[in-house]
């Protein structure tokens, strides 16, 4: 009788429950979002450009920045960002991968900073096809050595991506396995999902390279959701950082070193690049 009165309740509140998280899902997605339509907030780093892309919400939103030194055509990284952030906030996260001889092209979501559209799960699959498209367009970028990175949230973009083009590389940052094993935590089941991110399934299809970080500490997405995504591929590394989901210091010696020595050993990458010469000359006088 005593157990009947605890599980009655309960019976009768998760129907609630599931269709507040039904409802107000991509809210707690992509939290950042607003209807607010606005110009960029923030001073564009230095050479870097704003692209505005047509598309049927409006215009795609994200900012180039082209390698800080490159002979002929070289790699570039599509980089889709976390979901509490905006492109303006990883500006000078990138610098060392340009140091290194990649160019960048930072996507943003609609929706987000002020960009047109609402970031649905069709409106962001549009918007990176589009963003990739502009740099395979590229007269100094290389479309053979295009990357689709992410970070969080931003990893399950870059790894949808892999279904309508085709990057030779995919970089994941923090990235978990699937957003229905990310419900299954919450005592959700999958058919309630608008967002069907199964970034497994996109590890296990692509035939390219990949490189998969992941905290130790992740109180977000579990490190064993890292680890068996980069179990998943025969071409894939991994690397374990101490840190938790949001305090990875990717400018680092991730994104210094790494990565560009990674995208090296995969042939994505020239070497030795001399701005990134003098980059690792001055850490290391340091």
């Amino acid at each position: 009788m005593r157990l009947r009165a605890y599980i009655l309740p309960l019976v009768l509140l998760y129907p609630l429950y599931g269709g507040v998280m039904y409802s107000k899902q991509q809210s707690i997605l992509f939290p950042a979002a607003s209807d607010k339509r606005q110009a960029l907030a923030a001073a564009l780093p230095e050479d870097a450009q704003l692209v505005e892309l047509p598309a049927s919400f409006g215009s795609v939103r994200a900012v180039y920045q082209p390698a800080a030194a490159s002979a002929g055509r070289g790699p570039a990284i599509l980089y889709t960002h976390g979901n509490f952030e905006r492109i303006e906030d990883s500006f000078a996260l990138v610098q060392p991968l340009r140091r290194a001889g990649i160019s960048v092209l930072q996507l943003e979501y609609p929706g987000f900073g002020g960009a047109d559209g609402e970031p649905t799960f069709a409106q962001i699959n549009e918007a990176a096809a589009l963003a990739y498209d502009w740099l395979a367009g590229r007269a100094e970028i290389d479309p053979q050595r295009i990357i689709a990175m992410g970070y969080s949230i931003g990893g399950a973009a870059a790894g949808e991506l892999t279904r309508r083009r085709q990057p030779r590389a995919l970089i994941l940052l923090s990235t978990f396995t699937s957003l229905e094993d990310i419900a299954h935590r919450y005592l959700l089941p999958g058919f309630l999902l608008r967002y069907p991110y199964d970034t497994l399934a996109r590890v296990r299809e692509f035939t390219g390279s990949v490189f998969v970080e992941h905290g130790r500490g992740d109180k977000v997405i579990p490190f064993g959701m890292g680890e068996r995504l980069a179990a998943t591929s025969k071409h894939a590394e991994f690397a374990a950082l101490d840190c938790g989901h949001d305090d990875c210091h990717f400018d680092r010696s991730l994104f210094a070193e790494r990565i560009p020595a990674w995208l090296a050993a995969q042939g994505l990458l020239d070497r030795p690049s001399p701005v990134l010469e003098e980059h690792l000359d001055a850490r290391n006088a340091e």
